[in-house]
């Protein structure tokens, strides 16, 4: 009794300097977010007034806020979807020997290695309706582009999109597909199998916990989407491409009402934590 007493002051002693650290950069946040999203706090005003949970019910009431967590909603689960399958098929032709495989493999993977907002950069330069390559090549077949066409902007951030974080997905699926034993797919050679049923009764039931815990990753990371979109269509044209990122952003540092935007934050993490356990419950079972 009194060794496991010692025994867990110990650990208590060791884990102190990691647990002050979590409370510096979660907890504390955390705090001031509760406590601005309850609070008058204007840009134009130097007084900070108590709101109660009337930012609450602005953002509630707001169309804006739900149309940003929509697109958001649809941006993510489509743009995971896509790197996903396009991860997968590229893990499948590299799993194998070829020619310069080598120098393919390493031109995959320079994309993720680019920052976001210089890549939005580049493809704001790109898409140019004016000095743009890809525009100016589509006009000399009598296709007018513009980013801004409500008809091709979904679609061309999805690709966009899929252009950078591809190579994040191909790159684990790569990794997993390596740790699969070759016996197993000898054994399936002898029995006569095809390689399309081996893909799908061998090496997709083999790599499920990998997909599973890659498509987490990647839902996550793209529900966080902010400087790409914001770079490149400013959540326009209109609002039709307004993530949850920045509408919170244009509320806070744009109309300049903290308060609000904090409140915004705070209902999306609301909204969130049910699905939290479901996820975690989803990645143990996985990687059992």
């Amino acid at each position: 009794m009194i060794r496991q007493r010692k025994d867990r002051v110990s650990a208590f002693v060791l884990a102190a300097p990691l647990l002050l650290f979590l409370s510096v950069l979660v907890v504390w946040p955390i705090y001031l977010g509760i406590k601005t999203a309850l609070s008058r706090d204007l840009l134009s005003e130097f007084e900070i007034t108590p709101a109660g949970l009337d930012n609450f019910r602005t953002v509630i009431a707001a169309p804006d806020f739900w149309s940003a967590l929509r697109f958001t909603i649809i941006f993510a689960v489509v743009v995971t979807i896509v790197e996903g399958l396009l991860g997968f098929g590229l893990a499948l032709i590299f799993d194998r020997k070829f020619p310069g495989k080598r120098t393919l493999f390493s031109m995959v993977l320079i994309p993720i290695m680019i920052a976001p907002s210089l890549m939005a950069v580049m493809y704001r330069l790109i898409l140019n309706e004016n000095i743009g390559v890809i525009p100016g090549v589509l006009q000399k077949f009598g296709w007018e582009f513009s980013i801004f066409d409500q008809r091709y902007v979904f679609f061309t951030l999805v690709t966009l999109d899929a252009i950078q974080y591809t190579s994040f997905a191909f790159l684990l699926v790569y990794a997993a597909l390596q740790n699969i034993p070759q016996e197993i797919y000898e054994s399936a050679a002898i029995d006569g199998a095809r390689y399309r049923q081996v893909i799908w009764r061998i090496t997709l039931p083999i790599l499920k916990p990998a997909l599973a815990i890659i498509a987490m990753l990647r839902l996550i990371d793209s529900f966080r989407t902010f400087d790409t979109i914001y770079i490149l269509t400013g959540g326009g044209p209109g609002i039709s491409t307004q993530t949850i990122g920045i509408y919170i952003y244009k509320t806070a540092f744009i109309t300049g009402d903290f308060g609000l935007a904090s409140a915004a934050s705070v209902t999306l993490v609301l909204l969130l934590a049910p699905l939290m356990p479901k996820i975690i419950k989803q990645f143990r079972l996985d990687i059992k």
